[in-house]
């Protein structure tokens, strides 16, 4: 075999391999879903006939023009959003936002963009029942957190979203790299770069190997 041609194979065998590390990455076994909260089903409950749900123990903490405005754009939004407002808690059975963000739109049965928004804390997104181009949602505002400044934010988040291209229907694939075929292409393209490097040394290497058996 020529020295070009080992070149080409060391460089395939490199880009299958970062497509098959990519992929590992990108999809990684799910875990068993947590139970599901009564706070996502209080959520659901509302949501199955609006776009916003506010918490009780939220109440005050936006005005009723702004929840207003916050609920007419988030339904004329495409994808649609559903907006949950309801203070930070790390005893409400659940350990990231994303994981009640999917209990409570399994429960409603409607897809779109899901936003959890928390006064004074993160803002967090999930998308639920759609496959799109990648779209995330998340922080804390800077400086003096107030209720004008929120619902600036997080209409500005719903304004973004709407026109995104999307499909029904829930994907297990990386939406970083944009999908099953972005990550695999991804991994192609890293698997190709590796190969550029590993092969000229890795041939190097057996080619000085072969060179001093020769002399000896």
């Amino acid at each position: 075999m020529s020295r070009h041609a080992r070149g080409l194979l060391i460089t395939l065998v490199c880009a299958l391999a970062g497509a098959a590390i990519a992929w590992w990455a990108a999809t990684p076994g799910v875990p068993a879903e947590p139970d599901v909260t009564e706070r996502a089903r209080a959520a659901a409950d509302e949501l199955r006939d609006s776009h916003l749900y506010v918490e009780p123990s939220a109440d005050g903490a936006f005005t009723e023009e702004e929840l207003s405005r916050l609920e007419a754009a988030a339904a004329a939004a495409d994808p649609q959003v559903f907006v949950v407002v309801w203070p930070e808690s790390y005893e409400a059975g659940y350990r990231f936002s994303s994981d009640v963000l999917r209990q409570i739109g399994r429960l409603t049965g409607r897809p779109g963009l899901y936003l959890e928004v928390s006064p004074g804390g993160d803002l967090s997104s999930a998308d639920i029942g759609i496959t799109g181009e990648y779209f995330s949602a998340y922080g804390t505002l800077d400086g003096e957190w107030t209720s004008a400044r929120e619902t600036t934010r997080v209409l500005e988040e719903i304004e973004a979203n709407d026109g995104r291209e999307y499909e029904l229907g829930e994907d297990t694939g990386s939406h970083y790299w944009g999908g099953t075929g972005g990550t695999i292409a991804a991994g192609l393209l890293i698997g190709v770069f590796s190969g550029g490097v590993a092969g000229p040394l890795i041939l190097g290497g057996w080619f000085a190997v072969r060179r001093r058996r020769a002399r000896t």
